[in-house]
């Protein structure tokens, strides 16, 4: 208590911010990166990326197809990435979506931001839906869709051999109702 009979004042914590990642991100780009590929939760890769790799990859990044990271304080604890679904005609405006969450910070509402913010980001873009595929057994990452609007679409079985054995890939994708048109 000071000396006016109040309780002292907790320093407020920072809230959870997302923005474009920067050159300055690719350690931790790659670190998140590298534990999603030891934990074999949310990447068909088996190797691992340098910095330099991620620099580059960030800097490729244009403003139609973002690469956002989600920060608190000074940590990044995420990241998520739009990119080109496929370069035929008649399918524009359909983005494929990466999202990886920094192992510690799992099921704490950071995937949920980044989601968000991802969302956000393909609706300004003018993309009318984005696509995710990710390993079946990843629970949380079904529990993620569900929470942020997307839907199942369907399971491919046996679809990518991990580790010499071959496992099924959920696809899902999240409809932007307002870019249809």
């Amino acid at each position: 208590m000071d000396t006016l009979g109040t309780p002292p004042r907790a320093e407020p914590r920072p809230p959870l911010q997302t923005r474009r990642a920067e050159k300055r991100d690719a350690a931790d780009v790659a670190r998140i990166y590298h534990q999603a590929t030891q934990d074999g939760l949310a990447t068909f890769e088996e190797f691992l990326v340098t910095v330099e790799e991620q620099e580059r990859w960030i800097q490729e990044h244009s403003d139609r197809y973002p690469l956002l990271v989600a920060e608190w304080g000074d940590r990044i604890l995420g990241w998520a990435s739009l990119s080109p679904y496929h370069s035929r005609p008649h399918i524009e405006g359909v983005v494929e979506m990466l999202i990886y969450i920094d192992r510690d910070y799992r099921r704490h509402g950071v995937g949920r931001e980044l989601m968000r913010a991802l969302q956000a980001g393909a609706r300004a873009c003018g993309h009318r839906k984005i696509i995710g595929r990710f390993l079946a057994y990843n629970d949380a990452g079904r529990t993620l869709c569900r929470l942020t609007g997307w839907r199942e679409v369907g399971v491919h079985l046996k679809h990518t051999r991990i580790d010499g054995r071959l496992h099924d890939v959920v696809i899902v994708e999240y409809l932007i109702s307002e870019n249809l048109t």
